[in-house]
């Protein structure tokens, strides 16, 4: 349960501090952004780059996703099952995010949030892709209504 809250917790930080913060990390923040937020809200969601995994925000997103499971690495030999745990996250989370880009129609119905994150006036509100439960912890969750 704990490694399950902490991968939605992970999810939330990296999406708000370091994809949206655009002063501390300039390059994630233009590739984020300024390319899958771009192209998200001109296609109603749907970001092309999802269709194969070698493609901008796809493998940008599996690079970040694996630069954490290595630093996450050391937790392996002392909590194995927190760490396998946390790797369930991170491809759920991949899994989720993609389809909802491909699949918008998906995303809208299930992940409201995440579609009002991209679609909404303002951009900077619903971290969770996944599940809303930090935004809605820390204030952050808004029901957007972007039809």
């Amino acid at each position: 349960m704990l490694a399950w809250l902490y991968g939605h917790f992970l999810e939330y930080v990296v999406h708000k501090y370091i994809l949206h913060n655009n002063k501390l990390f300039k390059k994630a923040f233009k590739r984020h952004f300024g390319t899958h937020h771009r192209i998200s809200r001109k296609n109603d969601m749907y970001d092309v780059s999802y269709k194969t995994i070698t493609k901008s925000a796809s493998a940008f997103e599996l690079m970040g996703l694996s630069i954490l499971a290595v630093l996450h690495l050391p937790i392996y030999f002392f909590f194995p099952f927190f760490y396998l745990t946390l790797m369930c996250a991170a491809t759920t989370y991949y899994i989720i995010h993609r389809k909802s880009h491909l699949n918008t129609a998906w995303g809208k119905k299930w992940f409201p949030w995440h579609a009002a994150h991209h679609m909404g006036k303002n951009q900077h509100l619903n971290w969770g892709v996944r599940l809303p439960i930090f935004d809605l912890l820390f204030g952050t969750y808004k029901k957007l209504y972007y039809d």
